[in-house]
C-alpha cells in the first residue's frame, strides 16, 4: 500500500451518525491505499458504541470513548489514535459524496499540501426560512483567494500527519465547548510553513438541525468565528500587541459599517440579516481583542 488513511468522526448523541456511516459504505477507496475509520464518542457514557461496533463497513472500525463534552478532547483522541499517513476529519451530521475521500487524497498527492479542505453543502429542512436558504449561511465554500489560504475548518479535511508543520500540534481544549479550535490549529499549521489547499470536488453534505435555523444561533456562531479569527491571528503573530491593536481598529470600523447597513435595510429581512451576520463576525474579532470570552455552543444535552 502506498498510503494509509484514517477517517475520524467525532460524535456526541447524534442519531444521524448512522446516515454518515451508511454514506461511507459507498465511497471509492483511493487506489493503493488502506482505510480505517475511527469513531470518537464524546458523550459521558459510551452511547455510540453499539452503533459503531455493529455497523458493517468495507474497512476496519475502531471505537474510542473520549468523554467530557469537549470537541477538542475528541479531536485530539483521534489524532492520538491515528496510525496512517493521513487523517481525515468528518462531522457526525454529514454524509459524503462517493468520491469524497479520493478527491481529497488526489489533491494532497498532486499538490504536496499538508492540509486539504473540502466543501460542505448544507441541506435545509422544509421549515427553514427563505432568507436563510437563499443566503446559505451554513455551507462551507471554497475561499475566494485559495492560494492565500491560511486556515479552515475540520468539517471536511485531510491532514498529512508526517508534515513538520502538523507534527505535535493539538486542538486547544479551552475552545472545546465554544468551537474555533480548528481555526486556531490550522492557522498554526500555516504559520509553521504548512501548505493549505482546497479541493472543490471533495464534497460532503451537512444536515442543518432545527436549533440552528434561527438568526440568533447564526449571530452567536459568527460572533465566535470572529473571536476565533482574532485569537488565531494574535497567537501566530510575531508582534501580537501590534496585531491586536490593528485588528481591534479594523474590526470595530467594519462592525459599525455593518450596523449602519443593517439599519439602512431594516425593512428588507434578507439584506438586514445579511449585514447583521457580517457585523457579528467583525464584532467578535473586536471583542476578542479586548478579552470577550467565547460563548458555549457545543456539548449541550
Amino acid at each position: 500500500m502506498s498510503a494509509a488513511i484514517d477517517i475520524c468522526i467525532c460524535t456526541f448523541r447524534r442519531p444521524g451518525l448512522a446516515d454518515t456511516l451508511a454514506s461511507l459504505r459507498e465511497i471509492d477507496i483511493p487506489g493503493g491505499t488502506a482505510v480505517r475509520l475511527l469513531i470518537v464518542d464524546n458523550d459521558d457514557t459510551p452511547s455510540a458504541k453499539s452503533l459503531a461496533k455493529g455497523f458493517a463497513l468495507p474497512f476496519p472500525v475502531t471505537y474510542i470513548h473520549a468523554p467530557a463534552r469537549n470537541i477538542s478532547i475528541a479531536r485530539n483522541a483521534g489524532l492520538d489514535a491515528a496510525q496512517g499517513d493521513f487523517l481525515a476529519f468528518l462531522d457526525d451530521d454529514e454524509t459524503v459524496s462517493r468520491q469524497w475521500l479520493a478527491r481529497l487524497y488526489s489533491a494532497a498527492y498532486s499538490t504536496g499540501a499538508d492540509v486539504v479542505f473540502g466543501p460542505a453543502r448544507a441541506i435545509y429542512p422544509d421549515q427553514a426560512d427563505h432568507w436563510l436558504v437563499d443566503g446559505d449561511y451554513h455551507s462551507t465554500k471554497a475561499p475566494a483567494m485559495r492560494a492565500a489560504l491560511k486556515t479552515g475548518c475540520s468539517a471536511n479535511v485531510l491532514i498529512r500527519l508526517a508534515s513538520p508543520a502538523v507534527r505535535g500540534l493539538r486542538f486547544d481544549t479551552a475552545l472545546g465547548r465554544s468551537g474555533g479550535e480548528d481555526t486556531v490549529l490550522f492557522r498554526q499549521v500555516h504559520s509553521r510553513g504548512g501548505v493549505l489547499r482546497f479541493a472543490e470536488d471533495a464534497l460532503v453534505f451537512e444536515r442543518v438541525e432545527f436549533d440552528r435555523l434561527s438568526l440568533r444561533w447564526l449571530l452567536r456562531r459568527k460572533l465566535r468565528a470572529g473571536q476565533s479569527h482574532a485569537r488565531a491571528e494574535v497567537l501566530t503573530s510575531s508582534k501580537p500587541m501590534r496585531t491586536r491593536i490593528a485588528l481591534l481598529a479594523g474590526a470595530s470600523a467594519k462592525a459599525i459599517y455593518c450596523g449602519g447597513m443593517s439599519a439602512l435595510h431594516a425593512f428588507d429581512r434578507s439584506q438586514r440579516n445579511l449585514w447583521l451576520i457580517r457585523g457579528a463576525l467583525h464584532l467578535g474579532a473586536a471583542g476578542k481583542c479586548i478579552g470577550l470570552r467565547e460563548p458555549v455552543l457545543y456539548g449541550h444535552t
